[in-house]
C-alpha cells in the first residue's frame, strides 16, 4: 500500500518566510504612523507618561561623520503585561483588542505591536512589568529566525532593562512596558531629530485631546550611545 507523502502534507498554505516578508510589507504610511501605534498601545495601557527614545551613533559618511538612529524605544508607565498577554501580544492577529467592547484607539487590529515593529526593523525586543522593574519580563519577534524556521513566540524570562536604556535619565514607573526597535533597516528618516519632528506632529494632532486635557504625558528625546 502506497504511504502518504508526510513531507507535503505538513507543509503550510504559507511559508513562514514569505508571511513575515507580507507582514514587513503591510502599508505603514511612514515610521510616524508605525511608532504612533506603539503610542496608541501605551494609551490604551492607561499609561499617564509614555517616551519616544532614539539611540544615535555616529557612522562615517560619504564626506562626513554624520548621526544616524540605532536603536528606537517607547517606554511607558502603563499597566504592564503578564506573561500570558505579553506573548499574546508579539503574535499577529491575536492582539488583546479583538472583541467590538474593547475598539477604541488606532491599534485595535490585533497586529498594532508586531506589524509596526516589523515594518521598521529586522528585531523587536519587549520588556514589561506589573510589580517593579527589576521583575521585568521579556520577550522578543526576530525576522531573520522567523524566516528560518521559528513558528512562536519565546517564552518570556526575567531579563533585566539594558544599561542603554536606563541610563537615559528617564524614570520608569512600578509598571509598564519597554519596546525597542532593532536592526532598523526599513526607516524612512536615518536622523533623530527627523523623526522626532515627524512624530511630534502626528501624535499630537491624534492625541490632541488626550494631551490638551492633561491625561497622558508625550516626551521624545534623542541621546548619542
Amino acid at each position: 500500500m502506497k504511504q502518504p507523502n508526510t513531507e507535503l502534507r505538513e507543509q503550510s498554505y504559507v511559508p513562514a518566510r514569505l508571511a513575515i516578508e507580507a507582514m514587513r510589507d503591510n502599508g505603514y504610511k511612514n515610521t510616524a504612523y508605525a511608532v504612533a501605534e506603539l503610542i496608541d498601545n501605551s494609551i490604551q495601557a492607561e499609561a499617564k507618561c509614555v517616551h519616544l527614545l532614539c539611540a544615535e551613533a555616529e557612522e562615517r559618511g560619504l564626506s562626513r561623520r554624520v548621526k544616524r538612529i540605532r536603536e528606537i524605544a517607547v517606554l511607558d508607565n502603563g499597566t504592564g503585561m503578564s506573561a500570558s498577554v505579553l506573548k499574546t501580544a508579539l503574535q499577529f492577529g491575536n492582539g488583546t483588542r479583538l472583541d467590538k467592547t474593547n475598539r477604541t484607539g488606532i491599534g485595535r487590529f490585533g497586529m498594532g505591536l508586531p506589524a509596526s515593529s516589523v515594518s521598521q526593523c529586522q528585531r523587536v525586543e519587549v520588556w514589561s512589568w506589573q510589580n517593579g522593574v527589576e521583575n521585568a519580563l521579556y520577550t522578543y519577534l526576530d525576522v531573520v529566525e522567523v524566516k528560518n524556521g521559528q513558528d512562536t513566540v519565546p517564552e518570556p524570562e526575567h531579563k533585566a532593562i539594558p544599561r542603554l536604556w536606563k541610563d537615559t535619565g528617564v524614570a520608569f514607573g512600578s509598571s509598564g512596558t519597554l519596546v525597542v526597535w532593532k536592526r532598523l533597516d526599513r526607516m524612512l528618516w536615518a536622523k533623530a531629530r527627523t523623526l522626532i519632528d515627524n512624530s511630534e506632529l502626528l501624535i499630537g494632532r491624534i492625541y490632541r485631546k488626550f494631551l490638551s486635557q492633561g491625561k497622558v504625558e508625550l516626551h521624545m528625546k534623542a541621546f548619542d550611545i
